[in-house]
């Protein structure tokens, strides 16, 4: 535990004593850019938790660089509290924000179709395209096609995923709302890794806290492509507390993952069948498709230089979020904002020609279960001894058995924790 502490200690000082530390610095350096008369050219790909982070921090070094920012996307849907939207707690309005742009940085609405590394360009669908000098990437996810027959994730007759901010989550609580009393759900849970490993799960408390509050009998069945799951014990005793027996979890060793989708009637690989009224697949995941487009990973994960993000073999882009491996650290939004933080530290510190800082992250992922119970899971990290992985120091989780006082305490701490986030990335 002591360790923890120390890491935590070391990551909020870096950040603290960062900012002074590269004010002071610029005012050598900028002489020089100047009578150079250039600037480099930052791009940032991507306004969610880890661009915006990005975004935010770059922005203060205006003097020193000419940040530019492109998204497809003029609003920003945060998948974070997405599922209390399902679960009627948030309205869809709470958790929609618009791009910050009163910041020192031009944006641009915009498709990419690829990157050339070569020659420094992004190609965009319309054909322009834009040169950079430094690329930073955080695209969020990608979808795995053909994981299931039977099951397409561009159909639009199925359920749709709701794992990416947009507006499909409408048409998701349309459809929830649409289901008669004595209703049978089937939600299917991805492979690791994937976004938000605990989400699948939150996302069936919110559905049975939906249905609870229209007072409608249902049952829900999670058919899991895994065996196990964070917060599992948890989740367990709280379903049992709130919703009885109304939510049941079927492993991967029991039959659990699906391999076939047929009239609406699922097959597992146990061969296991069943018959839903609503049925959810949660696909399985992949690094975004400019990473594969652009020939920037091998494999479903980009790989990075974890010093300081730089995406491997490709000089002078640099990659965090979902889509990239980052050692033990999980796919979450705030492991976003923690790795968005040391990559634009060490960023500008190569461009102040300065030595990197090694870095240090933080991960804290709470868990809905109603509308005022809330559990978390917080872990430290930092980089193996050869550099070249990161690696968790531990973690500490919420108590099983928490009082129903804790529960109320921790899910006040989670709104804060997304009201303060959002307020300084969006406001």
């Amino acid at each position: 535990m002591e360790n923890n502490i120390n890491t935590r200690r070391v990551f909020l000082n870096n950040i603290k004593n960062f900012f002074l530390y590269s004010f002071l610095s610029q005012f050598f350096f900028v002489k020089n850019l100047k009578a150079k008369n250039v600037k480099p050219k930052v791009v940032v790909v991507g306004s969610g938790f880890g661009g915006g982070t990005c975004i935010k921090y770059l922005s203060k070094y205006s003097k020193i660089l000419d940040l530019q920012v492109i998204d497809k996307y003029t609003q920003i849907q945060t998948c974070p509290f997405s599922n209390l939207v399902i679960g009627n707690v948030m309205d869809y309005k709470d958790i929609t924000f618009d791009i910050n742009k009163n910041l020192e940085a031009k944006f641009h609405t915009g498709q990419i179709k690829y990157i050339n590394p070569e020659k420094k360009q992004i190609y965009f669908s319309d054909d322009l395209s834009m040169n950079y000098d430094f690329l930073i990437l955080s695209p969020g996810i990608g979808f795995k096609k053909n994981q299931i027959d039977g099951y397409s994730i561009e159909d639009e007759s199925f359920v749709p995923h709701c794992w990416t901010g947009n507006k499909k989550i409408l048409e998701f609580k349309k459809r929830l709302n649409s289901l008669d009393d004595g209703c049978s759900l089937v939600i299917s849970a991805p492979e690791y890794p994937y976004r938000c490993p605990p989400a699948p799960y939150e996302r069936a408390s919110m559905i049975a806290n939906y249905l609870m509050k229209k007072k409608k009998q249902f049952k829900i069945f999670i058919l899991d492509s895994k065996n196990s799951f964070t917060k599992k014990e948890i989740f367990f005793n709280e379903w049992k507390k709130k919703y009885n027996d109304s939510i049941e979890w079927i492993s991967k060793k029991d039959g659990g993952k699906i391999i076939n989708v047929n009239d609406g009637v699922v097959t597992t690989e146990g061969g296991l069948k069943f018959s839903s009224d609503f049925l959810h697949i949660i696909p399985n995941q992949q690094a975004s498709e400019i990473f594969h487009n652009s020939g920037l990973t091998s494999d479903d994960w980009c790989s990075i230089n974890p010093i300081n993000f730089e995406v491997t073999g490709s000089k002078d882009i640099y990659a965090l979020g979902d889509s990239i491996d980052a050692g033990d650290m999980p796919k979450s939004s705030f492991s976003a904002n923690s790795q968005a933080k040391m990559l634009s530290m060490n960023l500008v510190n190569k461009i102040l020609e300065k030595d990197y800082v090694e870095p240090v992250f933080l991960n804290t992922c709470y868990s809905f279960s109603s509308n005022d119970r809330a559990f978390s899971i917080t872990s430290w990290y930092r980089l193996n001894s050869q550099k070249n992985r990161i690696v968790s120091l531990g973690s500490k989780e919420s108590n099983v058995d928490a009082s129903d006082l804790d529960r109320l305490r921790e899910s006040k701490e989670a709104h804060d924790w997304y009201e303060n986030i959002t307020q300084m990335i969006y406001s």
